[in-house]
């Protein structure tokens, strides 16, 4: 997934339900953590939530799905 890439959030949380389209609007890696792995997280701009609850909020990759 890349910057500018439209996904649906297949986790829901807090003031945002499964299925919410968003736009990644960043990207970042982790360090490695003790196990070596290191993973991506994105920063996504949801549609529909206001500014006041939080605007963007960061997402693993595992927990978005791409929107073709």
């Amino acid at each position: 997934m890349n910057i500018g890439d439209l996904v649906k959030i297949t986790r829901g949380s807090i003031g945002v339900p499964k299925g919410t389209l968003g736009l990644i609007v960043n990207t970042r890696i982790t360090l490695t953590n003790a196990v070596g792995a290191s993973y991506f997280i994105h920063e996504v701009s949801l549609c529909g939530i206001e500014k006041r609850q939080g605007g963007n909020r960061q997402y693993l990759e595992r927990d978005l799905e791409p929107v073709r």
